[in-house]
């Protein structure tokens, strides 16, 4: 073998080395992209495997060749993507067309549905082909990680509360400083050290991953951050009205069993499971004007302690998790927003399905002791509560003044779920504070928001279900049936978080009628002079009025049908005449 050979050998041998660490350059671009989904997909990892294989083995054929090759390997590689996640043909084509359209219109983590994770696949192993033919032209030597570098920026966005993901940069730096120092041509020696006239690329590279950690650090700071668009998904599900819903469970007879909850041996469940929350009140109705979008199993936070239970589901026709507080993770497909105050699975479950669910504790009035209450302006929707609510509130801070509105709502109101104007109208709000201080559980709920509102607090209306969980032991199953459907009233803490308040009476008024209004005092009347019966019209002959009344009523009448005979005249004459006078014609 001449020297030209052993040169032609190892440039052979080089391209490939170059390939390879390429290609090991987007594996690991596809692990960090498991951070899309909060869970690390071995098939991102493997998605460049085809994609390399096709550039190593066509890299010195036609242009045609290798481009075929490519698309075929990195069709299959989000095939093979697709097959693990359970996903069909279907799949794999909504992967290349509206998946990147799917991962922007979910929140943070995306949920692992096969055409996402097939179209993440898709971004992989293009990069991977990209740059493996890249790393194969001699003339072409760092430009090979530019395709690697703005993957790694869009997995960086796309799962922006990780952060940068440090153990995948590092090793991906590693990796890129290896591949500088294989350049294509020259001896050995060059190969093996940076060239002055590329020698200040390292620096724009070192710059560059500096900034994509630079730029990924706001991003983690806060838990909900996310740099993507915020645009209302094109496919959203509208979300019934939650109370009017609870009303129709409440309404069921008999009972019906909806949810069955089991925890721990050693867990005390709470007592109020809530399933939407709404914060709109336009003067008729709280609005569930909410943008529900697809999210993967981390919903939230943890702020404190947190409870861990299994929720199933005897009844198909719900579709909302009930949730003690705010949720951390769920082990099913759902729906949420922004705020997480709905959790709603993403297809209809079937009876008997059980989820997992992990969830905060939900606070109790004892820590608003601690926290505080959140702030809210008295706007013109209020203001004119604002009296009443001192009234009933009487003195003190705020905390004080609402434990005051919930003691005084259900000691002196009374509870009567038959009420004539039962209504959420601001009206029949106002005529049941002010007036009669007797309606449904859903206006004691909207009144004591709307006060606690006037008063400057920061209010809103929950609804799901409520048990007094304290008669069952731990570790014994909480049943929740059609019967526990409920709406009360929530105050917003200082650090974000709702607190219950029940200023429903516990008992139900008795008789369905409220009671009589408290008599007036009026002015004794004068005399009146003594009724006299009317005449009877048999015995009593007509008087000259009565004749001349029965003589216009008759004459009207031989009017109205002189009228009516005009018209029929007219309708059969007019088309007889035009008809003969067409003809003389």
């Amino acid at each position: 073998m001449n020297e030209e050979e052993s040169m032609a050998a190892v440039d052979v041998r080089l391209v490939r080395l170059r390939i390879v660490l390429a290609a090991v350059s987007c594996s690991l671009v596809g692990a960090a992209s498991g951070g899309v989904f909060d869970s690390i997909e071995w098939t991102l990892i493997a998605a460049p495997v085809l994609p390399a294989v096709a550039a190593l083995v066509l890299v010195f054929r036609s242009a045609i060749v290798r481009v075929v090759g490519a698309v075929v390997a990195a069709v299959l590689a989000v095939a093979i993507a697709v097959a693990a996640a359970d996903g069909s043909a279907s799949d794999v084509v909504r992967a290349f067309t509206s998946g990147v359209q799917g991962l922007l219109s979910t929140d943070w983590p995306s949920p692992a549905r096969p055409e996402l994770v097939g179209t993440v696949a898709a971004v992989v192993a293009i990069t991977c082909a990209s740059s493996a033919e890249l790393a194969a032209r001699r003339r072409f030597h760092l430009s090979a990680l530019l395709p690697i570098l703005l993957a790694y920026i869009g997995v960086v966005g796309l799962s922006a509360p990780l952060g940068a993901q440090w153990r995948w940069l590092i090793g991906l730096i590693a990796v890129s400083i290896v591949f500088s120092l294989l350049r294509n041509d020259g001896t050995l020696r060059d190969r093996l050290l940076l060239l002055r006239g590329e020698r200040r690329l390292m620096p724009l590279l070192a710059a560059a991953a500096v900034l994509v950690g630079l730029a990924a650090v706001p991003m983690s700071l806060d838990a909900r951050a996310d740099p993507r668009r915020n645009d209302p998904a094109e496919q959203t599900s509208p979300l019934l009205d939650p109370i009017e819903a609870t009303l129709a469970l409440r309404n069921i007879d008999p009972a019906v069993e909806l949810h069955v909850v089991t925890a721990d041996d050693d867990t005390s469940l709470p007592d109020r499971w809530r399933s939407a929350a709404l914060s709109s009140y336009d003067g008729r109705r709280w609005s569930p004007s909410l943008t529900l979008r697809p999210i993967g199993s981390t919903l939230g936070p943890t702020l404190g302690p947190t409870l861990d239970a299994e929720i199933s589901f005897l009844d198909d026709n719900l579709t909302l998790v009930p949730l003690p507080g705010p949720p951390v993770a769920i082990d099913a497909v759902v729906e949420t927003d922004g705020d997480r105050t709905v959790v709603r699975l993403a297809q209809r479950p079937s009876a008997g399905d059980v989820v997992a669910v992990t969830a905060n504790v939900p606070p109790t009035p004892a820590d608003a002791n601690v926290v505080g209450l959140a702030s809210r302006v008295v706007d013109e929707s209020t203001s004119d509560l604002t009296q009443l609510a001192e009234g009933l509130a009487g003195d003190g801070d705020d905390l004080e003044q609402l434990r005051q509105l919930e003691t005084t709502m259900r000691e002196d109101f009374v509870l009567d779920s038959d009420v004539q104007g039962g209504g959420l109208e601001r009206a029949l709000i106002e005529r049941f504070l002010r007036d009669t201080q007797r309606g449904t559980s859903e206006q004691f709920a909207t009144s004591f928001a709307l006060l606690a509102r006037s008063l400057g607090v920061e209010s809103r209306v929950a609804t799901g279900f409520t048990r007094d969980a304290t008669a069952i032991q731990p570790g014994e199953p909480l049943v929740l049936t059609s019967s526990d459907a409920a709406v009360w009233p929530e105050v917003q803490l200082a650090d974000g978080r709702w607190v219950a308040y029940d200023p429903v009476p516990a008992d139900e008024a008795v008789d369905g009628s409220p009671p009589p209004p408290e008599p007036q005092a009026q002015a004794p009347a004068a005399p009146q002079p003594p009724i006299v019966p009317p005449p009877d019209s048999e015995s009593e002959p007509a008087s000259d009025d009565d004749v001349d009344e029965r003589g216009d009523r008759a004459l009207s009448i031989a009017l109205v049908w002189l009228l009516r005979g005009s018209i029929v005249l007219t309708a059969i004459v007019v088309p007889l005449a035009i008809a003969a006078g067409t003809i003389v014609g």
